[in-house]
């Protein structure tokens, strides 16, 4: 800001490259999704910019689900740290910490993130239906059942509270596989409220247990006045 008349405010653009003091490649969360063996070996490097660094120590709280190794690539600049999936069926959450010698960058975290299916998968693993409001429609959920070894199979059984959900279900027209419609019983789920439920599903895959989906049955509608 000046007292120049012809120009009171002027404007000054500055860019710049802000540059970490260790760079982690390709990014800081792995992600594992699939089946267990057909999930490949991620790798993340760390690269000093600037002053070099060593990795001390390696600690994680994922409790053996993904299984990790750290190389040296080279000494004091370049370190690559190895991880693959280590479990069956399930999913799991956590992260992997390396404490180094550089001060101002003491700890580096890797976030790790699995979501494994075995022969069965359903998709998706959470369902939201019901009504938002009194001016749109009910909603609905579709879930697929496939087999990941594309194999024909069937539902033995559902499983699910039938006092607020009802499932019907339809064969895939030219894959093995399902689609199940889960629609909502309004008429029990009072105006305000969320009920929480399970749906379960069983195959005659002998190696499957169930396979399931958190359902959430929601009434937010308010009752008119």
């Amino acid at each position: 800001m000046s007292d120049d008349p012809a120009n009171p405010r002027l404007v000054l653009l500055v860019e710049g490259t802000v540059k970490p003091l260790i760079e982690v490649r390709p990014e800081k969360t792995i992600y594992f999704q699939g089946t267990t063996d057909g999930l490949n070996e991620k790798t993340i490097d760390l690269i000093t910019t600037s002053n070099m660094f060593h990795i001390l120590k390696v600690d994680d709280n994922l409790d053996k689900k993904a299984l990790y190794k750290l190389e040296t690539v080279e000494d004091g600049k370049h370190y690559r740290l190895r991880v693959s999936n280590n479990t069956p069926r399930g999913n799991y959450r956590g992260s992997i910490t390396l404490y180094t010698d550089f001060a101002e960058k003491p700890e580096l975290f890797v976030w790790v993130n699995g979501s494994i299916e075995g022969e069965i998968g359903i998709r998706p693993k959470v369902l939201v239906v019901g009504r938002i409001s009194l001016d749109q429609g009910i909603i609905t959920g579709k879930l697929l059942v496939v087999n990941n070894k594309d194999k024909a199979f069937q539902i033995v059984k559902c499983t699910y509270d039938e006092r607020v959900i009802h499932v019907s279900q339809a064969p895939f027209p030219n894959q093995p596989g399902f689609s199940l419609e889960v629609t909502p019983k309004m008429e029990n789920i009072p105006p305000g409220s969320r009920i929480a439920t399970v749906l379960t599903v069983e195959t005659d895959v002998p190696s499957e247990g169930k396979v399931e989906v958190q359902v959430q049955a929601i009434n937010l509608a308010e009752t008119p006045r």
